[in-house]
């Protein structure tokens, strides 16, 4: 009886831990989420500016050839002549300053944000997976690093804990960005269709090909090309998010540990569990994301090309894979191809700074 009593504290122990567990991945999740929401919602006029410049090739394609439009059941002929005939109007060169002042003329305010509710879903799904996932991936890795501790090494031991704790935090946010990408893929493609939707709902404006909006996108791309549509540039987008989430949250992540970490080991007053003001937080959220977006960005722009093909009969479509697509667009465009809007996306980072400091904040609250 007596064993039996020492072993319940144990049991009891275990429950706790694991209700922790569950509490800190609902926390996680929530605090991604509505980080995610908020950041895409601010930066969403700039990101739509973005897209219309980095796909106005597409554009002009799918302008030029009207019959490589989607045509199914629902999206008749005359609807898209009817479509093609409109959009030369709408003249989305220039400068992001002229695109956005044209969007303004011929769609009104609110088109900035056309697309924004596939994109606040995506993003908040994909910003509450990716924290949780990154969290639960960086408890699976942690074992694995820390039974490395064990080989001998010349190095001092807080040395060779704080560059595994930086590896793990690097892994955990490309494998979760990985994982993500996967579940959220077709979302994602049905907010850039709708981003580049031109035109308005009005009688006397240019006709919107996806007026009814994600329903419409998705009824479409469906009967032309199934679910291999909603997939189409998966695999560079794939490799892509593997590496802007392994920049963006790990290097986050490790730029954080690694300023701790200074502060510690040049006071050692300092508690372990110090934290950063907002400021500090912002600042290296801000550097990140630059440098991420900016190393990440000729494979959003392959990606976002690849999509844009869906739906268009294989003879008419540019790029018949994304290696094709890279070596085209720079022989024909050169490396400015690659970074077509990278102004917009610039600012737009802002929204990725965002998103890392608010998921700090919602987390602690």
């Amino acid at each position: 009886m007596a064993t039996n009593a020492r072993k319940q504290p144990p049991a009891i122990a275990l429950k706790q831990t694991n209700k922790e567990i569950i509490k800190s991945s609902l926390t996680d999740a929530f605090a991604g989420a509505a980080a995610g929401a908020l950041a895409k919602t601010v930066v969403a006029p700039i990101e739509r500016v973005k897209l219309l410049i980095q796909l106005q090739k597409s554009i002009q394609n799918a302008q030029l050839n009207p019959a490589s439009a989607s045509v199914t059941k629902d999206v008749t002929a005359s609807t898209i002549i009817a479509s093609s005939k409109s959009s030369p109007t709408i003249n989305i060169s220039g400068s992001a300053w002229n695109v956005a002042r044209t969007v303004y003329n011929e769609e009104g305010m609110l088109a900035f944000w056309r697309g924004n509710t596939p994109n606040v879903i995506r993003q908040g799904g994909a910003a509450a997976l990716n924290f949780m996932l990154m969290d639960w991936y960086k408890s699976a890795i942690a074992p694995i690093l820390n039974a490395t501790l064990a080989l001998p090494s010349k190095r001092a031991h807080e040395d060779r804990k704080k560059r595994r704790k930086i590896i793990s935090s690097i892994l955990s946010g490309g494998l979760a960005g990985g994982t993500t990408t996967t579940f959220l893929y077709p979302i994602e493609f049905m907010r850039t269709r709708l981003a580049l939707d031109l035109g308005s709902s009005s009688a006397d404006g240019c006709k919107r090909i996806y007026p009814r909006g994600m329903r419409d996108v998705f009824c479409t791309i469906w009967k032309t090309d199934g679910w291999r549509g909603m997939y189409q540039g998966y695999g560079i987008a794939l490799s892509g998010v593997v590496l802007y989430r392994a920049l963006h949250l790990g290097g986050y992540d490790a730029c954080k540990t690694e300023l701790l970490h200074r502060r510690r080991k040049e006071n050692t007053r300092i508690d372990s569990h110090a934290t950063m003001t907002m400021g500090e937080r912002f600042m290296i959220a801000q550097t990140v994301s630059i440098v991420a977006g900016t190393i990440c960005y000729p494979i959003d722009s392959v990606r976002r090309r690849l999509m844009m093909q869906a739906g268009q009969p294989c003879a008419t479509r540019l790029y018949s894979n994304s290696i094709h697509a890279f070596r085209r667009i720079f022989m024909e465009e050169g490396i400015k191809g690659f970074y077509l809007g990278i102004g917009p996306n610039l600012m737009r980072s802002f929204g990725g700074a965002l998103l890392l400091v608010a998921y700090d904040g919602f987390k602690e609250w």
